[in-house]
C-alpha cells in the first residue's frame, strides 16, 4: 500500500509540474522545481523532449523530436537549440539524413561553431583582431590578409636608428594550402601579407620576429588579420 501511495503521489507532481513551451505542453514526468521542470525529465506533447529542463524549458543535454519524426540531439538554452548538436531529418523515403554542427537561437550556423579560432598568441602580441569578407585586394572568397605593426617599428631612435617594422618569418600552414603569397610594403609602420588561393580548412602557424600566432580558419572566407607586437 506504501508503495502505491508513493507511486501516485509521484505521478500527481510530475502532473502540477508546468512545462512552458507549447509544443511540449501534455504529460510530464521528472524532476520539478518552485512548480516547474527543472533537472531530468521528460515531456510529451505536440513535440516530445527528454533530457534536461530548467525553469519549465528545455535547458542543457536532451533529445527533442517534432511532429515530423525530425529528431535533434544536443544543447538546448530557454528551449531552444543553442551549441553543437545532431539533426535527424526524415525524408520522403522515411530515412534520416544527419546535419551536424552548430546552432544558435535555434538557428543552424554550420559545421563550425565559429569560422575562425585563435589556438595560440605569444605574450609580446599584444592585441590580436581577426574580420572577414573585407580585404585590401580581393580574393574570391580564399584570402588571409596579414597586417602586422609593433609599438616601436617604422619609428625612428637617435641611439638605433630607424627600427624595423615587424617581419614575418615564416608562415607554415599545418593545415590547407595556399598558392602565392604578397608582400605589401608602402605603410611607414606596417607590414602586410596576403596569402591569395588558400584552401580552406586551413591551420596556420604565423613567426612575427620572435613571436608566433596559431589560428584555425574553418570556413572559406576573406579574412583580415590585425596584429601588434609590444615590442
Amino acid at each position: 500500500m506504501t508503495l502505491c501511495l508513493l507511486s501516485f503521489s509521484t505521478i500527481v507532481l510530475a502532473q502540477d509540474c508546468k512545462v512552458l513551451d507549447p509544443n511540449l505542453e501534455g504529460v510530464y514526468t521528472g524532476e520539478c522545481k518552485n512548480g516547474k521542470a527543472s533537472g531530468m525529465g521528460k515531456s510529451v506533447g505536440k513535440y516530445t523532449y527528454e533530457g534536461e529542463f530548467k525553469a519549465g524549458l528545455p535547458e542543457g543535454q536532451g533529445t527533442m523530436i517534432d511532429d515530423m519524426g525530425n529528431r535533434f540531439k544536443g544543447n538546448f538554452k530557454k528551449g531552444k537549440r543553442e551549441g553543437e548538436g545532431l539533426l535527424f531529418l526524415k525524408n520522403s523515403q522515411g530515412s534520416d539524413s544527419v546535419r551536424a554542427g552548430f546552432w544558435k537561437n535555434d538557428t543552424y550556423v554550420g559545421l563550425y561553431e565559429k569560422p575562425f579560432k585563435v589556438v595560440n598568441k605569444s605574450m609580446m602580441v599584444s592585441s590580436l583582431t581577426i574580420t572577414f569578407d573585407n580585404p585590401t585586394i580581393p580574393s574570391n572568397n580564399n584570402a588571409i590578409e596579414l597586417n602586422m605593426e609593433s609599438v616601436s617599428g617604422g619609428s625612428y631612435s637617435v641611439l638605433q636608428g630607424e627600427i624595423p617594422k615587424p617581419v614575418l618569418k615564416e608562415s607554415i600552414f599545418t593545415k590547407g594550402t595556399y598558392l602565392q603569397m604578397i608582400s605589401v610594403t608602402n605603410e611607414q609602420k606596417r607590414n602586410t601579407y596576403i596569402f591569395q588561393n588558400v584552401t580552406f580548412p586551413a591551420e596556420v602557424i604565423f613567426k612575427i620576429n620572435n613571436e608566433e600566432v596559431q589560428v584555425e580558419f574553418n570556413e572559406a572566407k576573406n579574412y583580415k588579420m590585425n596584429l601588434k607586437l609590444k615590442n
